[in-house]
């Protein structure tokens, strides 16, 4: 199988996809939402078998709760749905391993409207969970935990330079804790802001990596690349759902 020449392919139809919702649609949100759903059907049949995509919103089971989310990725075996009305779910986070955040054009006004987003759902809190049964540690951002931490992901069509992205991400990363950031962002017609280790690129910081500007033909390659070796270990524990209930009671 030629890989590149198939994911050449995607990135056309992706971009024709921008063309057509341009040429059509005058009402920004349309645009956005055209653009929207043609990442997540790019994106869905690509996955793990396990991992689920729709769009909808994230709440926890202290109350938090974040806004509409573009592209949620997350456990499609055990999830509870306490709203599922055909794309539209809301889903307990503990289920939720990423956030696909979609934009058409990426400038500093996106780039820190996205942050905010990120650190909303990334506050919510992953803590219901059923205390007897067994878990596997992960180890993701450098420190082990008994849960998935959630990841954020951005896909932009198009934007400014490069390393100007680069710059405004890493400004605002660095007020964050390692796992509260932003972690990879894919620019359809530049290349990728990643995650660069020792041994390679990677999806997620981690304390031996350095966020960088990567220009490349091949970034919607590179992405699905890196974000299907992070979801091929992506695991949910069982989720308990009594925490959610006490509110319901009270």
């Amino acid at each position: 199988m030629n890989w590149e020449a198939l994911f050449r392919a995607s990135a056309s139809k992706l971009s024709n996809s921008l063309d057509e919702a341009r040429a059509a649609l005058e009402h920004r949100t349309l645009k956005g939402n055209v653009n929207e759903q043609a990442v997540e059907d790019w994106i869905r049949p690509l996955l793990p078998g396990a991992i689920e995509v729709c769009t909808g919103e994230v709440i926890d089971s202290e109350g938090g709760r974040s806004k509409q989310v573009d592209v949620l990725l997350y456990d499609g075996a055990t999830t509870p749905r306490f709203l599922a009305r055909g794309n539209i779910n809301v889903l307990p986070v503990e289920s939720v391993y990423a956030v696909l955040e979609i934009k058409t054009y990426l400038n500093k006004a996106e780039v820190e409207n996205a942050f905010e987003n990120m650190k909303a759902i990334k506050a919510l809190k992953k803590i219901a969970y059923h205390p007897d049964r067994a878990t596997t540690v992960k180890n993701l951002y450098g420190s082990p935990t008994t849960y998935w931490p959630l990841q954020f992901f951005i896909f932009a069509y198009e934007s400014d330079g490069l390393d100007t992205v680069l710059g405004h991400v890493k400004r605002l990363n660095a007020t964050q804790p390692i796992d509260q950031q932003i972690d990879m962002v894919c620019v359809l017609d530049k290349g990728l802001i990643v995650n660069l280790a020792p041994e390679g690129l990677e999806p997620i910081p981690r304390p031996n990596t350095e966020l960088i500007a990567k220009e490349s033909s091949k970034a919607l390659l590179t992405f699905y690349g890196l974000m299907s070796h992070l979801m091929g270990q992506a695991v949910s524990e069982p989720i308990a759902m009594h925490p959610y209930l006490r509110h319901i009671q009270h």
